[in-house]
C-alpha cells in the first residue's frame, strides 16, 4: 500500500524574519491539537504529533502553499533548511533564494501572516475515540515539507522574516 500524505497547516508561534532572504519559525508545535479535521476518517478528528516523532531527510523541502510543481525555496540536503528540536516544538530555519522576494514581501505585507503547514506521511499512530470526534496522536512518521500558507491547522506554527539574516544578532 502506498503510504499517503497528510497535510496540516498551522497557525502557530512565531515566524521570524532572520535575515536578508531568512524566515524562522515552528513547524509542528507540541503538545497542541490541530483544528478539526474532516474527510481523511470514517468521523472528524483533532490531532497532535508527538515531540520527536517526525524524522527528516535531506529531500525534506519548504514551499509556498503545498505547491510541489515549482523550484523549492529551501531543502535540508542544500543546507537552505534546517530544524531543530525544542520544547514548544519542532523550529526550523530557512534561506530562500534572492529571486524570491515576493515571499519576504508578502511576509513584511502580511499577505502571508507567517502560518506555516507541513506534509508528512504517518507510520505509526494511536486514537482515542469520544462520543462526536476522536483524538490521534502521531507517534511516528516522516516530514516531507513545510509551506509558508495563508491559513493553518495548528495554532503556534509560524515563522517570521528576520531582517539581516540568520547571522545577525
Amino acid at each position: 500500500m502506498i503510504p499517503k500524505m497528510c497535510y496540516r497547516m498551522a497557525a502557530a508561534g512565531t515566524l521570524t524574519a532572520t535575515g536578508t532572504n531568512s524566515i524562522a519559525g515552528i513547524a509542528v508545535p507540541y503538545d497542541r491539537y490541530s483544528h478539526v479535521i474532516n474527510g481523511e476518517a470514517p468521523r472528524p478528528f483533532r490531532e497532535r504529533i508527538r515531540p520527536r516523532a517526525l524524522s527528516l531527510s535531506d529531500q525534506t523541502v519548504m514551499h509556498v502553499q503545498h505547491d510541489r510543481t515549482g523550484v523549492p525555496l529551501a531543502r535540508v540536503g542544500a543546507g537552505t533548511l534546517s530544524f531543530e528540536e525544542a520544547p514548544e516544538g519542532l523550529r526550523f530555519s530557512a534561506t530562500l533564494p534572492s529571486t524570491r522576494s515576493d515571499v519576504l514581501e508578502a511576509l513584511q505585507r502580511g499577505d502571508l501572516d507567517g502560518s506555516v503547514s507541513i506534509g508528512f506521511i504517518v507510520d505509526e499512530d494511536e486514537w482515542d475515540h469520544h462520543e462526536k470526534q476522536s483524538l490521534r496522536e502521531v507517534t511516528k512518521g516522516r516530514l516531507i515539507e513545510v509551506s509558508l500558507v495563508t491559513a493553518g491547522a495548528y495554532p503556534g506554527a509560524r515563522g517570521t522574516y528576520i531582517p539581516g539574516g540568520m547571522n545577525n544578532g
